[in-house]
């Protein structure tokens, strides 16, 4: 199956070549790659050899992306399969004027700080806010480049997950 992955800005042309329990060979802008992925505790955290590397990762899906955190990073992955980007691409849209205009909680968690205000201008990939979820802080980011138009939550307060965190303009 082929895929196009978004991630900041750059896009990456994705072959699932073969699939064998948890191992897939994927083909990367034309270098295959095996990954395989174990999901380590039921709980999105997943322990991925990708080619001879081992990372241990969260992966959570965020309404039409993916957010990825590794090792105190998070990227944004928007991924859709080739046919519907093509078709997508035919009718002059991209993938981000088609996104909800609004981020949610990619976890339950507290946050502990909010970056931006309403009204403010953001670039993709500004942070947004802070959420502390199993110990671990962990920033959201933009997604794409927008006005801050409400922010639904508080400074201390609590979220769960998929649960609006600001909306856009």
């Amino acid at each position: 199956m082929n895929y196009i992955s978004k991630i900041q800005n750059k896009e990456y042309k994705i072959n699932l070549m073969e699939k064998e329990e948890n191992q897939v060979i994927a083909e990367i802008d034309g270098e295959s790659i095996p990954i395989q992925l174990t999901e380590t505790d039921g709980s999105h955290i997943f322990s991925a050899m990708v080619g001879n590397s081992s990372y241990e990762l969260e992966i959570r899906r965020n309404g039409k992306s993916y957010l990825l955190f590794y090792d105190g990073i998070s990227l944004e992955s928007f991924v859709e399969d080739e046919r519907m980007a093509r078709l997508r691409k035919s009718m002059g849209q991209t993938t981000t004027k088609i996104l909800e205009k609004e981020v949610k909680a990619p976890m339950p968690g507290l946050v502990v700080t909010i970056e931006v205000e309403p009204g403010q201008q953001i670039k993709k990939g500004d942070g947004l806010l802070i959420i502390e979820a199993m110990k671990m802080e962990n920033e959201i980011k933009a997604p794409f480049d927008a006005i801050v138009k409400e922010i639904k939550v508080g400074e201390k307060q609590a979220v769960e997950k998929e649960q609006v965190l600001m909306v856009f303009a």
